[in-house]
């Protein structure tokens, strides 16, 4: 039977790269579960997984919950689902049980592909799985596993194509502001982010990228690059042995990489205290958070003979816009004093608007009275349009109508990030519109302040939060003490205040609270949640006040 057109799918180009270069290295494993796997291979095994899903009641179309290992596996399940023209449904394990329960239950996925304990687990929570009708476990190295040893690739089996506005996949995301959505990506969003890592990042066939971020793996295979699998759970960064990263990039001649700042810090101060460089990487894409100005530059310095790429965007859309090392170095100092981090110059053929702050959704249709800013240094919401932007948001229509607007006959989605254009027209991002705080002296940013306190000997990172009732809030501070550090907390926080006060004399900063360890997302670990301690200090200081021990 001839292999079929997927239009718009995603298998397509793994099966184009699978003809043009069979032998290349597609995955190689640095946790020793087996040696190195070809295209040729992985082409094989996507379409034997694929026939046995389907042999198990997997179907086109069918929303499929995807609970498996990141690694080989994860990479062969998902493009097995997409081969059948099933949903593969994304949910970062780390988010938490109760959270994760909520988001399956909201997804309503017909199946269920997952390790044992996953599967035990839909057994257990029935009521959350009640629109389960297919079960399929899958083990460790599972395309190689006895259970489809005697499966072959059936050719009655017709596997179905896809159209580029079909539904390929519903991603949720971190819910660092809030609760977590399900993303829909259309296979033509993934087709369009495809096209933008091959033209903008420049990414090719034969490279070898480090996998930290399991999801961008599934761009590795559709762009004939080698995927690098390390020994680390990707689900918890911060734990990452820096040693290792290093030596696996090393090892395996990896000369791209994609990943979180504090993977990106791991491997700079690894490198920087046993005098490491790594000469072979030419591209080091740093997404998740902002990236400070000193991270960059260390990281510039291991990686002698690359680029720093810092990318814009979120699982709503990605990449929005990006900057390299060079501009954020030149704008370094402007950075560190609250000018708002360098998000770049949006990505060709995505429109960037900035349209005026405001808490109630935006009319759908257009209207004259709203206009997007355009002086430069006025502040506004990032909208976006574009084939790299989703369609909405999956079982949730309200929240999908209120993200978005029509302007000049293009829909927009409203990022609830803000951020200003300055004189070059570089986009300067400020922080999340939820994050913001609004005293009654105005209104101030999370990057306006952040960056400044940062800059304090000892502090790791901050966080600027508003306790009190909404919408007018108190402007407070939150600081993470580093483990050497040598300054006490009260002179911390009294040369916060001063900093402060010298910069935005008028909104009288006077409360520095101190954490261990400020809460942060579990996909990224960069993502401060700065609702959940301005909720903790708020309750925390109306207690004192009851008591009488508010100073």
């Amino acid at each position: 039977m001839p292999e079929p057109s997927f239009t718009g799918n995603l298998v397509d180009h793994l099966r184009k790269s699978a003809e043009k270069i069979p032998s290349l290295t597609a995955v190689i494993s640095a946790n020793d579960e087996f040696d190195k796997k070809d295209f040729q291979t992985l082409y094989f095994d996507v379409k034997k997984v694929a026939s046995f899903f389907n042999n198990k009641g997997v179907k086109k179309s069918d929303r499929s919950l995807l609970l498996v290992k990141p690694g080989y596996d994860l990479i062969v399940c998902c493009f097995a689902l997409l081969f059948i023209g099933a949903i593969p449904i994304i949910i970062d394990p780390g988010m938490g049980l109760r959270v994760m329960m909520k988001c399956i239950a909201q997804a309503k996925p017909k199946s269920l592909i997952g390790i044992s304990p996953a599967i035990m687990c839909s057994y257990f929570f029935r009521k959350t799985f009640e629109s389960l009708s297919t079960r399929v476990t899958v083990g460790k190295n599972f395309p190689q596993s006895s259970k489809l040893q005697s499966t072959s690739v059936d050719s009655t089996f017709d596997f179905s194509s896809t159209r580029e506005d079909d539904l390929a996949a519903v991603v949720f995301t971190s819910g660092s502001t809030g609760r977590p959505k399900g993303v829909r990506y259309l296979h033509k969003n993934f087709n369009s982010q495809i096209k933008t890592l091959k033209t903008e990042f420049c990414l090719k066939e034969g490279e070898i990228d480090l996998v930290t971020l399991p999801i961008f793996s599934l761009f590795n295979p559709a762009l004939g690059v080698t995927s690098v699998i390390p020994a680390m759970d990707p689900r918890k960064p911060a734990l990452a042995d820096p040693g290792a990263l290093v030596k696996t990039i090393i090892n395996h001649n990896v000369t791209t990489a994609f990943c979180s700042p504090v993977i990106g810090t791991k491997i700079s101060e690894y490198c920087e205290k046993h005098h490491v460089t790594l000469p072979k990487v030419n591209r080091l894409m740093l997404a998740g958070a902002p990236s400070p100005p000193n991270l960059i530059k260390n990281l510039s310095k291991v990686v002698e003979n690359g680029k720093i790429i810092i990318p814009y965007g979120a699982t709503e859309a990605l990449p929005v816009s990006c900057t390299d090392h060079k501009e954020v170095s030149r704008l370094s100092e402007s950075i560190i004093s609250g000018g708002g981090s360098c998000l770049g110059r949006p990505i060709p053929n995505t429109s960037v608007l900035l349209m005026p702050i405001r808490n109630s959704p935006l009319p759908h249709e257009y209207e004259e009275n709203i206009l997007p800013i355009e002086n430069a240094l006025e502040t506004g919401e990032i909208c976006v349009s574009g084939d790299i932007v989703t369609d909405g948001y999956d079982q949730m229509p309200g929240a999908t109508r209120d993200a978005r607007f029509i302007y000049n006959s293009m829909e927009y989605h409203r990022m609830g990030d803000l951020a200003y254009w300055d004189e070059e027209h570089i986009l300067r991002f400020l922080g999340r519109k939820a994050e913001r705080v609004q005293t009654k002296f105005g209104t101030l940013e999370t990057e306006r302040c952040e960056p400044i306190i940062n800059n304090i000997p000892g502090v790791q990172r901050s966080a600027l939060i508003g306790i009190g009732k909404s919408p007018i809030k108190e402007p407070c501070l939150v600081v993470e003490i580093e483990d050497n550090c040598k300054m006490s907390f009260n002179s911390i926080a009294k040369k916060a205040i001063e900093l402060m006060a010298d910069k935005y004399p008028v909104f009288k900063i006077v409360r520095v609270f101190g954490e261990k360890s400020l809460p942060v997302d579990a996909r990224h670990n960069a993502k401060i949640h700065r609702l959940a301690l301005a909720a903790k200090w708020t309750l925390a200081v109306n207690k004192n006040c009851k008591l009488g021990l508010n100073q």
